[in-house]
């Protein structure tokens, strides 16, 4: 029996209450174990894609072959894919999707209080514990098939977009979701999951509207362009403010986890505010010059 079964079946029914929430202690409240020690959750390590880290390796090794090396030297003496169909029904299905993912949070129990009160996960086979860990096994599946808008720029002849901030983005958040998956599965820090999805719906929705020559859809997408990446930007405050309400010494949240995840958010915030000065700080220093 591994650490994990003997908490589990050791102190069953033993609960804390979390405001008006009963929350299970997580597995290493009453283990001795170290605490640079993760243990994996039980339910998700023989999980599609979960249980070991090289099926994700090499999916990364693949994406960046083909971002850089194959779709290039494919696509060199041909014209560029238009692609708006399908462009236009990924995008809805984006948004669809991050709907889908925040009405199972909020089924399994999620609440705005999540954002700053410690929530800790429960490891339990309960309904609702089993539908909060599911929903974020559905969230790495979808970071995984993010890899894809990266392919879609090059076989549209962007390469220009795929930057250091586009690439190091989706592979950041690909891993972070295969680690919560396999480690996590729940807690406080699925406010992330929430504030990335609410920032996809609005950032999908864009994207939909910029792909069709609809007057009303134009002048929207015109007027709202760089708030685009001020809400992306918000978003990363406000995640970093819930990674630090999980450093609370009184609340079993990862720390491992939290001291990748949080190096990774203020990085991500550089390199967003650093795309955001360039592209908009121009053309404010342009307009005051005329």
């Amino acid at each position: 029996m591994d650490l994990y079964q003997y908490y589990f079946y050791e102190n069953a029914g033993k609960n804390r209450d979390v405001g008006a929430t009963t929350i299970k202690r997580c597995p290493s409240n009453k283990n001795p174990a170290p605490s640079f020690l993760i243990l994996v959750d039980q339910r998700t390590k023989d999980w599609f894609l979960v249980g070991s880290p090289m099926p994700m390796v090499a999916i990364i090794i693949c994406y960046l072959a083909l971002v850089y090396y194959i779709v290039p030297r494919y696509m060199r003496n041909r014209e560029a894919y238009q692609l708006k169909t399908f462009m236009g029904a990924y995008n809805l299905f984006q948004v669809l999707y991050c709907i889908f993912l925040i009405t199972r949070l909020v089924q399994a129990g999620w609440r705005p209080y999540y954002f700053y009160k410690c929530v800790e996960t429960d490891y339990s086979y309960e309904p609702k514990a089993l539908l909060m860990v599911e929903t974020t096994w559905y969230l790495m599946m979808i970071k995984l098939f993010e890899l894809l808008e990266t392919v879609l720029f090059v076989l549209r002849k962007k390469q220009n977009q795929v930057t250091l901030l586009h690439v190091y983005h989706h592979i950041s958040t690909f891993v972070i979701a295969y680690i919560y998956t396999k480690y996590i599965g729940g807690s406080m820090l699925t406010f992330s999951i929430v504030a990335n999805c609410i920032v996809h719906i609005i950032m999908y929705s864009y994207y939909f509207m910029s792909a069709y020559d609809v007057p009303l859809f134009k002048f929207l997408v015109a007027k709202y362009k760089k708030y685009i990446t001020t809400i992306q930007l918000i978003q990363f405050c406000l995640i970093m403010a819930n990674n630090l309400f999980g450093l609370n010494p009184s609340c079993n949240i990862s720390h491992p986890f939290l001291a990748m995840y949080i190096p990774n958010i203020l990085i991500l915030t550089y390199l967003f505010g650093d795309f955001y000065k360039k592209s908009y700080g121009k053309s404010k220093s342009t307009k005051k010059a005329q």
